[in-house]
């Protein structure tokens, strides 16, 4: 699951440019790289890896740029779950990207494989008929056995990556990324008496899933962009596409630091500063 790293010597840096404390990170990073000998390109195709500054959406919309070029995230203050270096730890990504100490580690995704066009998504498809603010009548079929149908506002087929993002919210379970596994989850399920027997659904990468509406249009949001429009019924499962992230660490455990370090809150029992505890 992880690489070694190697030495850096071309690197582009995607920022949030409606943030201004990210406009001004990413001033301060590229003066640092450059000071190190490493060239910053604007052209993505001429670097070697790719520094992004923001949040996890400024990322999200950075793999669909980049595709499978390394990717280094560094968190300009917001939650940023998915990036591996805090705001203060600038000179920290100079250093791992000069010496090539650090570690890749392959992230899945998911592919529409039915209809064209084929399409990715890193963290998860959010499928929904109809206009936005209108319920969905969908069903849903793994592997080609009709598994539920439901009244709901969507259905969410999430990676370990986006595990604990929008199917969290929508009360799914939250994937270790060592799991070679999706998640499949209803979106505010109507009513309780339709409710799904299996609102959540832990699958295997491989498998297909299948989307069924009674609508004679599927709309696909990938990642919170833009969405596609589709016909019935739409099948989903993992790609061969592999997004790569820089990790400091090849410890698999640094996800959950990362997870509770900054979407947890700082002291309620202790337990989370439970080596502070001496426990």
């Amino acid at each position: 699951m992880y690489e070694k790293g190697f030495p850096v010597g071309r690197v582009a840096i995607i920022c949030n440019s409606e943030r201004s404390r990210a406009r001004r990170m990413s001033e301060r990073l590229k003066k640092a790289l450059t000071s190190r000998g490493i060239r910053v390109v604007e052209d993505v195709k001429e670097a070697e890896a790719a520094v992004v500054v923001g949040g996890d959406g400024t990322l999200l919309r950075a793999f669909h740029q980049l595709g499978s070029l390394p990717i280094l995230g560094v968190r300009d203050g917001t939650f940023g779950t998915m990036m591996e270096l805090d705001s203060e730890e600038l000179d920290l990504a100079v250093e791992m990207l000069s010496t090539g100490n650090f570690w890749l580690e392959k992230a899945r995704t998911l592919e529409v494989r039915e209809p064209e066009p084929r399409i990715l998504a890193l963290n998860e498809f959010l499928i929904r008929s109809g206009k936005i603010g209108k319920s969905s009548k969908l069903g849903i079929a793994l592997d080609g056995v009709p598994i539920s149908e439901c009244i709901c506002d969507g259905v969410i087929v999430a990676t370990p990556t986006g595990s604990y993002a929008y199917n969290l919210a929508a009360n799914g379970p939250v994937l270790d990324p060592r799991c070679d596994s999706n998640v499949v989850s209803y979106v505010a399920p109507w009513p309780p008496s339709l409710r799904p027997s299996l609102a959540s659904l832990v699958i295997p990468s491989f498998s297909v899933v299948e989307v069924w509406t009674t609508s004679p249009y599927l709309y696909v949001v990938a990642d919170g962009l833009s969405p596609v429009k589709f016909r019935p019924p739409l099948k989903i499962s993992g790609s061969e596409v592999k997004a790569i992230f820089i990790r400091k660490s090849p410890d698999p455990t640094d996800f959950y630091r990362r997870l509770t370090r900054r979407m947890m809150p700082k002291v309620l029992t202790g337990i989370l500063h439970y080596q502070k505890l001496g426990l």
